[in-house]
């Protein structure tokens, strides 16, 4: 059962090198900040 374990979430910031952290965690930002860009035109369903 401990083999059909899917990982969910991973830490791309586990890393020493500051040079390479900065780097992903500005691509992660980018990344994020397009996903809210391209949601805006779209309608959320109504909640109860």
């Amino acid at each position: 059962m401990a083999n059909d374990v899917k990982v969910v979430c991973k830490n791309v910031f586990k890393n020493s090198d500051t040079a390479a952290l900065q780097k992903v965690f500005t691509m992660k930002w980018i990344e994020l900040i397009n996903q809210f860009e391209k949601s805006k035109g779209h309608s959320t369903p109504a909640s109860c």
